[in-house]
């Protein structure tokens, strides 16, 4: 017969919670990251970043992790032109540009592990193009 033990089965956060509480319930698990987003908008803008082409004023997208997550992957399928994908963050001075790769089909993608944290997606363009964009953000392998 097996025994499982009573207290194996609660996380501290809860066995602290049931001690100092009147049995409120409190969440222990916080989702990392989103399964699946996908967002649309005109890729490029009137801002040179140097080295990752065009892009707009204001992030294509915000993305907040309240923990590390062990993957996430982006991805940027565009109409036309050739986009490109820039991450800045989670520090102000990390930034990530990814250049679609023609071997590709001019889709840039960057995957991996995400540390918390905020960061700011832009999809812009390498020479200033402005064509309907569709940004991926997934946390499932594909």
């Amino acid at each position: 017969m097996n025994r499982i033990n009573f207290w194996s089965i609660f996380s501290i956060k809860t066995i602290l919670a049931i001690q100092f509480a009147t049995f409120v319930c409190i969440p222990v698990q916080v989702k990392a990251a989103p399964e699946t987003v996908v967002v649309s908008g005109q890729s490029g803008g009137t801002i040179n970043s140097k080295s990752c082409g065009f892009v707009s004023t204001k992030p294509s997208y915000s993305l907040s992790l309240s923990k590390r997550t062990d993957y996430l992957q982006m991805s940027v399928t565009a109409e036309g032109g050739q986009p490109t994908l820039l991450v800045i963050g989670p520090k102000k001075d990390d930034s990530y540009c990814i250049l679609g790769d023609i071997n590709a089909g001019l889709k840039p993608e960057i995957s991996g592990v995400w540390e918390a944290g905020k960061y700011e997606v832009y999809v812009g363009d390498r020479y200033g193009e402005r064509h309907q964009f569709k940004l991926d953000i997934s946390a499932i392998k594909k």
